[in-house]
């Protein structure tokens, strides 16, 4: 290689390297989160920042009273991301013409996703794509979603994901919640029609209001299925004897065995049950709720405005797998 273009090369390198550099720091507005993120000094990154603005001889960032883009900046920004794409749809590109097919992934999930599903997929995928690295975030649907239009996911597994014109959406399957409640209680709370309540939740499944004189074990606000049981409790005009709110789900389930409270859960932890990765005891009912208010459909979520790597539908493939293996194990135990 001549002198000449290893220049050249590296001029490239290091003005790409500078892009990521400001993007980070437009997206962070702060130097020392920033420099953290990137695995660099604040000395680097401030000097990087510095040697952007000679270059083109304006101001990125106005620095007092606080970090703040000037509309330069914001000019700059717009390009930079166009240019942070277009170096990592290269690089896909170019990584399936090589014949080991190495590359990198970043997919998002749900903590509890991914530790129901994800061992599963791995399983399905890396034996076929074992060099291909994988960045596995954890996180909620509306962050992913606003992740993914930035360009910082791949792809990721979110459910009721609002749409968008340059989201494809594929349907991996539909949840619906169900009430665990042991044995003890439903007979000390409806000692005269508990069998005619097991009966409706195997025939049409309950409604919240069914439910109203029982204790309540409920997980915190900021989840999903929390979302849904406050609407449904919002138009049958309730309010839920809570008796424990937490943002562990495990703890809700183990309480929920012991008889301390009804406790509303995602149908992941009858995968478990099925799978004999947990159990609970014999006294406890697994009540199916109405599907009117409890469905939750989960879908794979990737643009469909940039070119993905083909071991991205080497990904994708495996996901679609293990959800179909869910969805079968859900209508059999439904």
């Amino acid at each position: 290689v001549s002198f000449h273009t290893y220049h050249t090369f590296m001029e490239v390198f290091m003005n790409l390297k500078t892009c990521q550099y400001f993007i980070a720091l437009a997206e962070e507005m702060n130097f020392t989160k920033a420099s953290e993120a990137l695995h660099i000094t604040q000395q680097s990154l401030s000097g990087s920042i510095k040697r952007l603005e000679e270059e083109y001889g304006i101001e990125l960032f106005q620095r007092k009273p606080f970090l703040k883009l000037t509309p330069a900046g914001e000019t700059m920004l717009f390009y930079a991301k166009q240019i942070a794409r277009n170096e990592s749809q290269m690089m896909a590109s170019l990584a399936d013409l090589s014949a080991e097919c190495s590359g990198h992934l970043v997919l998002g999930m749900s903590r509890q996703r991914i530790q129901v599903f994800f061992p599963g997929i791995w399983e399905r995928y890396h034996a076929d794509y074992p060099n291909v690295s994988l960045n596995l975030r954890q996180s909620y649907t509306l962050k992913m979603a606003d992740e993914i239009q930035a360009g910082k996911l791949d792809l990721f597994v979110g459910v009721d994901v609002p749409a968008a014109s340059n989201l494809t959406a594929v349907p991996l399957a539909s949840e619906y919640i169900f009430c665990l409640i042991h044995d003890q209680l439903l007979k000390k709370y409806c000692p005269d029609h508990w069998e005619e309540l097991l009966n409706k939740s195997s025939a049409t499944g309950l409604d919240v209001s069914d439910l109203k004189d029982f204790p309540i074990l409920l997980l915190a606000s900021d989840n999903r299925i929390r979302s849904v049981l406050d609407r449904a409790y919002d138009r049958c005009g309730i309010m839920p004897k809570t008796s424990l709110e937490a943002s562990d789900q495990n703890i809700i389930y183990q309480l929920a065995c012991s008889a301390q409270g009804a406790a509303f859960l995602p149908p992941m932890i009858l995968f478990d049950h099925k799978k004999g990765i947990i159990s609970w005891p014999e006294d406890c009912h697994c009540l199916r709720m109405n599907h009117s208010f409890s469905k939750i459909d989960i879908s794979l979520i990737y643009r469909n405005d940039l070119i993905l790597p083909h071991y991205a539908d080497g990904m994708k493939k495996a996901i679609m797998q293990e959800f179909q293996s869910y969805a079968m194990a859900m209508q059999q135990i439904a």
